[in-house]
């Protein structure tokens, strides 16, 4: 009984149980399912993109940031058109350089994208109107005849001559400056007025206060600003002692140059007030 436990014992221990492991392949559907997953989202950015909604999104977002713009920068003369990312500015500017100015807002309102703020234009046109010109003057009446004025005196005639040389002489190296815009005179061209109403106290007649402009802004409102700082200088000159009735103040705009409009320094040349005496 013991010799059979035994053997029974010890052919347990040197049976080995074989265990066999079949490799299977996984399904391939799940693969073809994440891959149309991600084909389709791709699809529905495309077709968002290239749909009218994601046109509308865009024009809504760029006409409202640029129109904000404009707004806060007291712009609010200024019509925005939108196709696209394309803006188109148009108004009628109240000054020079307004339109400028609103060109280069627009060129840098930012919209808010998926990838943070972008510049919400491309492209961005200013279309501004200009002020209408002025009817042309009524035809003057002819003159009325007259007897011929007498020569003036030679002592007169020097003593003007000699006005306009010191007039003249005074601008030549400096200019009155004024607030840049405005007819407002600024401070440090009141040394230049005590000499200039000194040398105007000699003149044996009138004398006219020319102001001139250069060409930028628009024609009227050069026009108007070159009489409004022709009549500072004349009330500046009365203030300083000159009888009223021997200035006259006349403005002439952009029509007489000293030099090209086409540079800066030209352009300086141009702003300018000049003093003539009468005969």
């Amino acid at each position: 009984m013991v010799s059979n436990a035994a053997t029974y014992t010890a052919q347990r221990a040197v049976t080995t149980t074989r265990r066999f492991f079949v490799r299977r392949d996984p399904p391939v559907w799940p693969f073809v399912w994440r891959g149309l997953l991600s084909a389709l989202g791709l699809a529905a950015l495309a077709w968002f993109a290239l749909s009218p909604f994601a046109r509308d999104w865009v024009e809504t977002a760029v006409r409202q940031q640029t129109r904000a713009d404009l707004d806060a920068a007291g712009l609010q003369w200024v019509d925005v058109e939108v196709s696209g990312q394309n803006v188109l500015l148009s108004g009628r500017p109240p000054q020079a350089g307004a339109g400028e100015r609103a060109v280069q807002l627009a060129w840098a309102s930012s919209c808010p994208t998926w990838i943070g703020p972008q510049l919400c234009a491309v492209d961005v046109q200013g279309r501004f109107a200009t002020a209408a010109a002025p009817p042309p003057p009524a035809a003057p009446p002819p003159p009325a005849k007259v007897e011929a004025a007498p020569t003036p005196a030679p002592a007169a005639r020097i003593a003007a001559v000699a006005c306009e040389q010191a007039l003249a002489g005074l601008l030549s190296g400096t200019r009155i400056l004024f607030a840049s815009g405005r007819a407002e005179i600024r401070s440090d061209s009141n040394a230049l007025l005590d000499k200039l109403a000194a040398a105007a106290r000699g003149c044996p007649a009138k004398v006219r206060i020319e102001g001139h402009t250069d060409k930028l802004g628009t024609e009227p409102f050069n026009q108007a600003l070159s009489t409004a700082r022709a009549a500072a200088v004349r009330d500046a000159l009365i203030a300083r002692g000159l009888a009223p009735d021997r200035l006259i103040a006349e403005g002439f705009g952009t029509t007489r140059p000293r030099a090209d409009n086409a540079s800066a320094s030209g352009r300086a040349a141009n702003r300018r007030i000049e003093l003539r005496p009468l005969d």
